[in-house]
């Protein structure tokens, strides 16, 4: 999966929830994984250029709302920019 092989214009951006989650249960691959979980579905996330064998850098955002944009491939969305997102207030939280 070369980020070479994607352009600017391939390019979405998602909104969602960092989630860790077993990927690859049962098997030699199996590892703690971080999802994002949107409207859209759920991805493995990563960033573009990261090895996929080595800790990812967004497993410290586990449990926030992120913004991200890059690119899917396969199960797999490649991030090649993220911000974490401010949680929306409920109107009801004063009460």
């Amino acid at each position: 999966m070369s980020a070479d092989n994607y352009s600017e214009k391939d390019s979405i951006r998602l909104t969602g929830r960092l989630v860790l989650r077993t990927f690859g249960q049962r098997s030699k691959s199996e590892h703690l994984g971080v999802y994002l979980v949107t409207d859209q579905g759920d991805y493995l996330i990563r960033p573009t250029g990261a090895n996929p064998f080595m800790n990812n850098p967004l497993m410290k955002l586990a449990g926030k709302t992120i913004t991200a944009e890059g690119y899917i491939v396969d199960y797999v969305f490649l991030a090649r920019s993220w911000q974490e997102g401010e949680e929306d207030p409920r109107p009801d939280a004063a009460i």
